[in-house]
């Protein structure tokens, strides 16, 4: 175990220590650790999202299984990281009627205060996108919308829900209805944009659904690699969610100490690829170990993970929630859904049963 370890991440410690000498030679030392501390919250964001990237890969097919797990991921991860933010400030530009996308990624070098305050006006609009998205990737796996064979983590509840007979129906209800009562939360002259951009994130959902599906029914490489590109959007979305939205600060400003924008994006841009190799290196060995195979509820943990950030999402539009909450809270999920497959927890929980049994066998007695 140990040695498996080692070689997957061997290429994430390189990279990390050539970049800090280099920066440290070249920068100072204020860049270096800048650096270095970056890289240690990509890192731990990589490993905890590493459960719920393989339950995605898993539902793709062999051959875009290998694309996604390969570099997919880390163009997922540098697409969330760096670039979403300033393409949902573009888009906003443009609402307002500035017809210059380029501008909101070039004040991110020019005016990195005024590109930060943009995307936090903004956040509201993209978490209630976000929250519709995120609920229809979760109601999948609530709604069984594969029907495929499973057990319940969660106890009868959770069977019900995934036999229920019309199980799209039922995601596209529950999204509607979350979206409503997300307009409900907010004043009301934005209750109507809110309730506009839960609609469009429903309407991506459907489009990349649409697309995959439209290559799943084919069999040459082209289609294979449109279909991992739509599970690659989907992880880019999912990031760019759950680290950049919740708090409304993007990657970017993590370096404030580094006093040029221009060392910052590269900073970030350093940081981010050695967080988006070792997602995919760890993410890898979960899938090459059969990892949510053998520990049989960790992929319903790395289901709810999406759920939670899709609850989160609309909580936000009542107050602003720290990403560091949504990243704790994926983290107790998996290792709720870890422990509860241990051998060891099923026994434990066969012995309290056949105690209480025993019990009540006494109490009728």
């Amino acid at each position: 175990m140990i040695r498996k370890l080692n070689r997957v991440l061997t290429v994430p410690v390189i990279l990390t220590a050539v970049v800090a000498v280099v920066a440290w030679e070249v920068l100072g030392l204020q860049i270096a650790v800048a650096f270095l501390f970056l890289v240690v919250l990509e890192t731990t964001m990589g490993v905890k999202s590493a459960v719920p990237m393989a339950g995605v890969a898993t539902r793709i097919d062999e051959r875009s299984r290998r694309i996604f797990l390969t570099f997919g991921l880390v163009v997922g991860e540098l697409l969330g990281r760096l670039l979403l933010p300033e393409f949902a400030v573009a888009v906003e530009h443009a609402r307002e009627g500035d017809t210059h996308l380029w501008n909101a990624f070039i004040e991110v070098v020019t005016d990195p205060s005024a590109f930060a305050s943009d995307l936090l006006h903004i956040r509201p609009a993209i978490a209630a996108y976000g929250a519709v998205f995120v609920w229809l990737v979760f109601a999948e796996y609530l709604f069984n919308t594969d029907r495929t064979s499973r057990g319940s983590w969660l106890g009868p509840a959770e069977a019900r829900l995934a036999r229920v007979r019309r199980p799209w129906l039922a995601s596209v209800s529950t999204a509607v209805i979350g979206a409503t009562v997300g307009a409900f939360l907010v004043p009301p002259h934005a209750a109507l944009i809110i309730f506009a951009c839960g609609a469009a994130g429903g309407a991506t959902y459907a489009l990349s659904k649409g697309i995959a599906a439209w290559a799943r029914r084919g069999t040459g490489g082209r289609r294979v690699s449109v279909h991992a590109g739509t599970v690659i959007f989907e992880r880019a979305l999912v990031i760019f969610l759950m680290c950049e939205i919740l708090d409304g600060v993007s990657v970017l400003q993590s370096v404030k100490a580094v006093p040029s924008p221009v060392l910052q994006i590269l900073i970030a841009s350093a940081a981010v690829t050695v967080g988006a190799v070792l997602l995919a290196l760890v993410t890898g060995r979960v899938v090459a170990s059969d990892g949510l195979a053998r520990h049989r509820h960790l992929k319903a943990g790395a289901a709810y993970c999406l759920g939670a950030l899709s609850i989160l999402l609309w909580a936000s539009l009542i107050a602003p929630i720290p990403g560091i909450v949504a990243s704790w809270v994926a983290t107790v999920i998996i290792l709720a859904a870890l422990i509860t497959s241990l051998p060891i927890w099923e026994r434990l929980v066969d012995g309290l049963r056949a105690r209480l049994a025993a019990a009540q066998a006494r109490l009728r007695a």
